[in-house]
């Protein structure tokens, strides 16, 4: 969608253009992507914060594969072959590159429809995030913002990444181990090491500590 169009414009489409393609029924539970079972259930109404694209797929992928809608606005940074792979329905995925001069409008307008909204390089003031958390609650919609945003019941983040490739690796990567953390409350709440991604471009947990990360990732690549 043009970054040209008018705000007012842009917002009348996304709700006929999805009010077409579905209805919003009551939702009571939303799924999460099965790498993150037992560390983190999306709550229907609830808003989260990574520190990555990648992680923010994540999140998307699990209501996304159980036929819910999802948009993504303000980002040019993702790879969509990326998302298809982790899970994401492109098919049933809104993309809003520029939410334009009014966000809040947009935003509010994408939680009306969509299961899922993906906000990436947008901010609102103080007022609109506690009208759009209000809004998300309403519908039951899940907000996943890329960066910091306030108000979230959650924050992800992704440390001690280690790739593997041909020469330890260097060279064409083919798999990622990372540690995904999940704070609530200023605490953290639980940690687990995951394949983002394996070597089959799968997302999984690996079990294994930090410092054997390195050792099973070439383990897997050698095999």
């Amino acid at each position: 969608m043009s970054s040209a169009v008018p705000t007012a414009t842009l917002v009348d489409d996304l709700r006929a253009t999805i009010g077409r393609m579905q209805g919003r029924p009551s939702v009571l539970s939303m799924a999460t992507h099965p790498a993150l079972s037992g560390l983190l259930a999306l709550q229907p109404g609830g808003s989260y914060a990574v520190d990555s694209t990648s992680l923010a797929l994540l999140l998307m992928a699990g209501p996304s594969r159980d036929g819910a809608w999802s948009a993504i606005v303000g980002s040019d940074r993702v790879g969509f072959e990326a998302a298809a792979a982790m899970g994401v329905d492109l098919d049933r995925t809104v993309w809003v590159p520029d939410a334009g001069a009014d966000p809040a409008s947009v935003l509010g307008a994408l939680v009306d429809a969509v299961g899922v909204v993906m906000v990436d390089r947008v901010s609102l003031p103080e007022r609109e995030v506690a009208r759009l958390r209000a809004r998300l609650h309403r519908r039951q919609a899940v907000l996943v913002a890329v960066g910091d945003w306030p108000r979230v019941d959650a924050r992800l983040r992704l440390s001690d990444a280690v790739w593997a490739g041909p020469q330890d690796g260097h060279g064409h990567l083919v798999a990622r181990q990372v540690t995904v953390e999940v704070e609530r409350g200023g605490r953290v709440a639980g940690t687990r090491r995951l394949w983002l991604p394996s070597r089959d471009a799968r997302v999984a947990p690996v079990g294994v500590s930090v410092a054997d990360a390195r050792r099973g990732a070439m383990e897997q690549v050698a095999g």
